[in-house]
């Protein structure tokens, strides 16, 4: 079975396109084969993207980590006027987000890679890819530190069944400010700080 946080030059192409609504914007997406949630707006990134559109104001970097075909990045992008970044491991993913950062006329910078190599950022968006296990995600969220800003947020999205309260000892043990800010759907929408 391929997965989209992984490369498999055997997944059909068959491309496609969805859409949806955040705030009464409309937005369409194209989209294919072995790209996450495919063929529809994935219910965790709703959710985070209406709280993170409700508690920031137009930051100015921003980081779109494993942004798939580019909702995150995208989204954001159509409400504030900011710098920013999309990265993914996925180059199908890569190739459909910079289809549609063209389709809605909106520039980024677009990385095919499996992880945050330079630049710091002051609001960094993750929504973990939960299959690639506890040791991948981890490792992200060590980068997110990494290249946060010191007054900067990062916000994640997880659902509690899938590890949201230990990732919030992590954080915590990393001596990071945790704040659970929305809980909807079994998803908790996370903001993690850097400790002043």
């Amino acid at each position: 079975m391929s997965h989209y946080f992984i490369n498999d030059e055997k997944v059909k192409d068959q491309p496609f396109t969805f859409s949806f609504q955040i705030k009464e914007k409309k937005f369409e997406f194209e989209s294919n084969q072995g790209v996450f949630s495919k063929d529809k707006l994935d219910e965790g990134t709703k959710i985070l993207l209406n709280t993170v559109l409700e508690y920031e104001s137009n930051p100015e970097t921003v980081l779109d980590l494993g942004c798939g075909i580019g909702v995150i990045g995208i989204v954001l992008s159509s409400f504030w006027k900011t710098n920013m970044t999309m990265i993914d491991i996925n180059t199908r993913a890569c190739e459909l987000a910079k289809k549609n950062l063209e389709r809605h006329s909106i520039q980024a910078t677009l990385k095919n890679d499996d992880g945050i190599k330079e630049g710091n950022f002051e609001c960094i968006l993750l929504n973990p890819p939960i299959r690639t296990g506890k040791k991948v995600i981890y490792s992200l969220f060590d980068q997110c530190l990494e290249h946060l800003n010191e007054d900067g947020r990062l916000w994640i999205v997880m659902r509690k069944q899938h590890g949201a309260q230990s990732a919030i000892h992590y954080f915590e043990e990393k001596q990071a400010n945790v704040e659970r800010v929305a809980r909807d759907k079994g998803y908790w929408i996370m903001k993690i700080t850097k400790t002043r």
